[in-house]
Parts: structure tokens; sequence; C-alpha cells
């Protein structure tokens, strides 16, 4: 299914290998807006840029950027209607007048190189920085934000030429997101949304800080209470959860909004009621989003929502009183919502227990290129198609191996981006605990139990196996308790 996890991914793959990928708006009137990475600016694509633009080009840097090569914003400019900071204009020093598609390549991967200074540049130019925020989309839905958050994913140097898509139907204004689209298929191009590329922090990245842990009895018996702060929106979160797994059964998991700034001044109120449900269901837990003097709902909030979830150790929960577009983004981050099937419990660090129905993928084990060998942990690969939608990252699971019989594994999901950026095969990479033996050709069954954390790009082989070797331990914590 095309969702916003497979475009996030086909554009990382396309951006590694220098192609440009097209990017909408948030809404369907917003501009669109071609991008391609600054480091791997050439004539060609810059030729395609400005063609099919504005012809204003920018590239979109983060502050520390910006203020290293001396950019100050423009003189008295403020926030523009669209909310870019852009800094003063600039050239690279050439022979050329600097408007040119080999001059604009040439200043952009010149911007894209750590080891340019001040002096490299003339001002004003023909290339328009423009300085993103600090926390990317999360914080500001801009394209600069998007073009700076793929940079950083993809591994790539954290600066991005960007112009608006001028309008084929009306030469006089912008594209907006529908022919954006249609542009993009007409020349093969990847396209995605700038929430697209916010869905894709929020599955990859965690984002809920835990304030606090406890456990207290209560007329329905023992419940777990756990604090959360969401470092995007601010918003503060409580999870009252009930009653160890049952097997046969999902867990029941309510949504309650506080509308009453003092709600322990009543006897009876709706998280009560919701706590009386879970019980009577069996287990689960009740969702409660703090008192907000608007109570306003945004699309960050249905991000929190869904990593709270996520963090109660649940991956195929039935829901109650949730938003839609909470379970949109809970769909997105990997999760499965039951109409009634069984589901795992994960509460906090503890185990899933095994034998409960969860993610699975099947497939044949191919030979790699011994990365993981090298690395010192050895892995089983399957490919994955794009169309796959479950969620990249790092899972504790378990393989059931050709015998029957099963070892527990810690499981990678994506393209390797270490050594490949984005543009390498997608694959799903199980490393077998306490197994030596051969499974090249043989069919294997990959349970996937727990999510622990999103793909990360490694500044050396040194951190990667650092992290490699904190996943085993954690996975053997979570499967075998």
């Amino acid at each position: 299914m095309d969702g916003p996890t497979t475009r996030v991914q086909r554009a990382l793959s396309d951006m590694s290998a220098g192609r440009p990928v097209v990017l909408t708006g948030s809404s369907p009137t917003s501009d669109a807006h071609i991008l391609i990475p600054a480091e791997k600016a050439t004539v060609e694509s810059i030729a395609f840029l400005v063609r099919h633009s504005s012809g204003l080009v920018c590239a979109a840097m983060v502050g520390a950027d910006c203020d290293r090569l001396g950019l100050p914003n423009m003189v008295g400019a403020d926030r523009d209607h669209a909310g870019t900071e852009f800094t003063v204009s600039i050239d690279a020093i050439g022979p050329g007048t600097g408007i040119s598609a080999s001059d604009r390549a040439d200043t952009l991967r010149l911007l894209a190189d750590s080891a340019s200074t001040p002096d490299a540049f003339t001002r004003p130019g023909h290339v328009l920085p423009a300085r993103s925020v600090p926390g990317g989309v999360l914080e500001f839905r801009g394209p600069a934000e998007a073009a700076v958050d793929l940079m950083s994913v993809a591994g790539l140097h954290r600066t991005c030429a960007y112009s608006a898509l001028v309008s084929e139907l009306d030469p006089t204004a912008i594209a907006d997101s529908a022919e954006a689209e249609t542009f993009a298929r007409a020349h093969e191009l990847g396209h995605l949304s700038i929430d697209d590329v916010a869905t894709y922090r929020r599955m990859a990245e965690p984002h809920m800080l835990t304030q606090f842990t406890f456990e207290r009895d209560s007329v329905h018996g023992p419940v777990r209470c756990v604090g959360y702060r969401s470092d995007v929106t601010g918003s503060e979160y409580l999870t009252y959860s009930i009653g160890p797994a049952v097997a046969g059964t999902t867990p029941l998991v309510c949504f309650q909004q506080e509308s009453d700034p003092a709600p322990h001044l009543c006897q009876d109120g709706p998280i009560g009621v919701a706590l009386a449900q879970v019980a009577e269901h069996g287990y689960g837990a009740v969702v409660v989003a703090r008192y907000a003097p608007n109570n306003y709902i945004s699309a960050d909030t249905h991000g929190d929502l869904a990593e709270v979830v996520r963090e109660c150790g649940y991956h195929s929960p039935s829901l109650s009183n949730f938003p839609p577009e909470s379970r949109t983004m809970m769909w997105h981050i990997g999760l499965s919502i039951s109409a009634g099937g069984s589901a795992s419990l994960a509460r906090g660090n503890a185990p899933a227990p095994f034998g409960f129905e969860n993610p699975s993928i099947v497939g044949t084990v191919v030979h790699g290129d011994q990365r993981g060998r090298e690395l010192g942990f050895r892995t089983a690969n399957l490919e994955l198609e794009d169309s796959n939608s479950v969620a990249d990252g790092v899972w504790a699971g378990r393989c059931t191996l050709p015998d029957g019989s099963t070892a527990i594994a810690a499981i990678s999901i994506g393209r390797r981006p270490t050594f490949y950026g984005r543009s390498g095969v997608r694959l799903l990479e199980a490393h077998l605990l306490d197994f030596d033996g051969d499974l090249y050709d043989a069919t294997l069954e990959v349970s996937l139990h727990q999510w622990m954390r999103g793909q990360v790009t490694f500044a050396s082989k040194e951190e990667l196996v650092a992290a490699l070797a904190a996943d085993v331990v954690r996975t053997r914590s979570l499967i075998a308790g």
C-alpha cells in the first residue's frame, strides 16, 4: 500500500541517488516544490529544477551551517507568510556570473561541503539559503524543514536545493498537490508530502519521555500508572494499565481527554468509567490526555497518542474512543488495530509472552554482502518489497526455523543507511541469538514482538557495533525475560 512510510522510503532512495523528488504541502492547496540534495547537484538536475520551477533556487540549511558560513538573515526580515527565514543570497566564487545551472550547482555543492568557509562565497548571489528551525517538521511544517529532515534521515549533508513547482495549467500560479502528483508521475519522480515526513519521523524516532511509573491498588485490582510528556507538543499523558495478558484476547485501550482542570474532585467521571470498562474486559489500559485550556487535538497529538500506545507494549489492541486520525497514525507506525484477534502485552520493558499473535514475515533466506559477519553479528536476510507496510526499525522477536524450533532474534528492517544511505535494497536482517547454523535458501518465519528503535545512520562502524550490542541485550531482556 502506498502510505507515508513507502513514499518517504522511495524518496530517500531517489535522493540518495541524486534524483529530484516532488514535495507537496500539508493541505491540497499548498504550494508544491522540487527537491534536490545539494551535495548531489549537477548541471542537469539544476537545469531541470529551474525549467519547471519559479526559478528562485533556495537552499534549505540548518542554523549551525548558516552561522558557520556567515549567512545572516535578510536585514529587517522576519518570518514571511510562509514561515521561512531566508538569509542573504550567495554565489560560489568562480568565473561565471552565478546564474547558470552550472554555477548554481557549484554553489549548492559548496554549501554542502563541511570544509567550506565564508570567504568561498560572494554576496548577494543567485542561491537563496533558508534557515530551517531546529525541530524540523515536528516544530514547523515548512518545505525547508522537510528538506533538511529528509537529508538527515538519508545520511546526506543537511543542505537541500528546492524551488516552487510552477503550474502547467496556469503558468502564473504554483502547482497544488494534485497537479504536483500528476507532474511527478509524468516525469517518473517520487513524490511525498510534508505530513509524510512528519509521520515518518514519529514512526522512527522516540518522542515520549517517561515522567514517572508506579503501581497502586484500586477497586479494579492493581493498576500500573505511567506518566509521559511529549517533546514535540509538550503535552502530558497518563496510562492506567490493568491486568496481565489474557491468552486468546486482545487488550482494550480506551482514550479519554481531561476536560476538567480539577478532575480529582469528580467522584465518578469518564476516566473511572473507562477503567471499569477495561477491568471488565480483563486487561488493557486507559490513556488520558491531560487537561489543556483549548483541548485541541492536533496532528502532532495523534502522533503522541500512537506513541503512548506503542510504549504500553500493545501491538494489535482493540481501541475505544480514539479519534480516527490517531488510529491511522498507529497503523503508520507499525501497530495494527484488532477487531478481536489476540495480541501481545509488554508493559514497560517486560517481555511479550511468546505464543500470542504478532506481525510475522515469511521468506527465503538470501545471500547478503556479509556486512553482519564482518561486524560480528551474523544475520539471516529476507528481501522485502517496498509495499510491505511493516515499520522500518529494530525489533525484538523470534524466528521459526525449518525444523520447527524457534530462536530469539534481534531484527533490523530497512536499507542499512550507515553503508548505503537510503538507496540499498530493503531487507529484513535477523540476528539469531545463540544460533550458529547455516540458513541460506531456507524458509524462515520471523515474528516481530517489540519495536525497539528506528533506523539510524551511524558516524562509524564502532558506533554501529555498540548499538547492535545494545540491541541484542535489550532483545534478550524483552523476549527471554
